[in-house]
């Protein structure tokens, strides 16, 4: 019996969907802002946003875009 190689094993993995992806980057980036004593409304105020986008971000009702998460996250002082 010989095992499949490493493209075949993982090519039927399923990955996460985009709404898993939305609330992950959601949960990172509400850590973040809560650990650098950041407000909604203050990290909105850094990165030109509303602070609704904000709070839509982090409640996962926002399919991540990667340089709007990377925003933030620069935003409240991380490298990203």
């Amino acid at each position: 019996m010989s095992l499949p190689d490493e493209s075949t094993r993982f090519a039927d993995a399923p990955g996460p969907t985009p709404e898993q992806d939305a609330e992950d980057f959601g949960l990172v980036l509400r850590e973040a802002r809560e650990t650098q004593g950041v407000s909604a409304s203050e990290l909105a105020g850094r990165t030109g946003v509303a602070a609704s986008d904000v709070l839509d971000f982090e409640a996962g009702r926002v399919i991540p875009a990667m340089p709007q998460f990377t925003t933030y996250m620069r935003a409240l002082g991380f490298i990203a």
